[in-house]
């Protein structure tokens, strides 16, 4: 996925929450980047959705989809985020 198809919100949301919670810096946080690498496992991809909908105050539904980048994640997550 292109960069610059990538919801910037989302994009800064997500850095902002690595940064927050797992001190991953946040030029480390690109679409490219791999969860693994990046030190997240199954367990926290949970708990970054459960994040997003805290903070957007939406319900994002369960996917049999397990996502291996940050762009696969955000893919994810970008249906269910507020318009600006």
């Amino acid at each position: 996925m292109p960069t610059e198809a990538m919801n910037k919100s989302s994009l800064e949301t997500m850095q902002e929450l690595l940064q927050e919670r797992l001190g991953i810096d946040k030029e480390k946080v690109t679409p490219e980047a791999s969860l693994e690498d990046l030190g997240i496992d199954s367990l926290m991809q949970i708990e970054l959705l459960f994040d997003f909908e805290d903070k957007f105050k939406v319900k994002i539904p369960d996917t049999s989809t397990r996502p291996t980048t940050i762009g696969e994640l955000l893919k994810i997550i970008e249906p269910f985020m507020p318009k600006d």
